[in-house]
């Protein structure tokens, strides 16, 4: 890989089994995978934050944000008609996210001819997205929801009750929807605080995986991506063993 080809800012890292690295000015971890199989590309934001980067008072506040993250933002709503999951239902995109302890995900696979729309969505999410009162009370009743299905469900209870007793110091010891309590009660700022804290290029990984590119694929993820700086304060670590 030739320096002189990258985009400005963008440094490659390496290049293992069919695996590129690169890295974005504002920390951002770029990941490429090509492959020409079918015409779609997937595109993945990880976050590096979870259930381990919550406390009492706002456990499952990450799970929150996973549902209110696809609320909309100034480019992406409902007002404009263009509400995320629609813009994405519309180009025959697959999409979904996920929360666990350690990370969370963003992800939607479309059509090749798409990836710049996949890109920036998920670029304009990471840092506006709306953090609305009202969406915190519809979703928290969503959320609640499949907490209460998970409380049906045996083998969810138990894992529960081992893990709160496995971990008792660390935040292991919460599981990753939250308590209930907290999940009912959570303060809207308290989320906003915490999408601050931790929803940054510099704790985020793009990956690109399919049929694009590389060229191509690097000047997208720069220009949305490297739009934002990384994070002005050093991201919150979790230093509880």
């Amino acid at each position: 890989m030739q320096t002189e080809q990258l985009p400005a800012g963008v440094q490659f890292v390496v290049a293992e089994d069919g695996i590129e690295e690169y890295r974005l000015g504002n920390g951002m971890k770029v990941l490429l995978v090509e492959n020409r199989v079918a015409p779609v590309v997937t595109v993945m934001v990880v976050y590096r934050v979870g259930s381990r980067n919550e406390a009492t008072g706002y456990t499952g506040a990450t799970h929150l944000l996973e549902h209110m993250m696809f609320k909309g933002t100034p480019t992406f709503n409902k007002t404009n008609k263009t509400q995320i999951a629609a813009t994405l239902q519309r180009i025959g995109a697959s999409f979904n996210a996920t929360t666990w302890y350690d990370r969370t995900n963003y992800f939607e696979t479309v059509p090749s001819d798409q990836m710049e729309l996949a890109i920036k969505l998920e670029a304009d999410r990471m840092r506006n997205s709306y953090i609305a009162d009202e969406d915190r009370q519809s979703e928290m009743t969503v959320v609640r929801n499949e907490l209460e299905r998970g409380q049906n469900e045996p083998s969810e209870v138990l894992d529960e009750a081992v893990y709160a007793a496995a971990f008792r110091e660390h935040p292991y010891h919460h599981p990753t929807i939250g308590w209930r309590a907290d999940v009912e009660g959570v303060p809207t700022a308290r989320l906003k605080e915490f999408y601050d804290t931790f929803y940054h290029p510099n704790n985020a990984t793009t990956i690109l995986v399919g049929d694009f590119e590389r060229t191509r694929a690097l000047e997208l993820i720069t220009k949305y991506f490297g739009a934002y700086e990384g994070s002005t304060k050093p991201i919150p670590e979790v230093y509880t063993e």
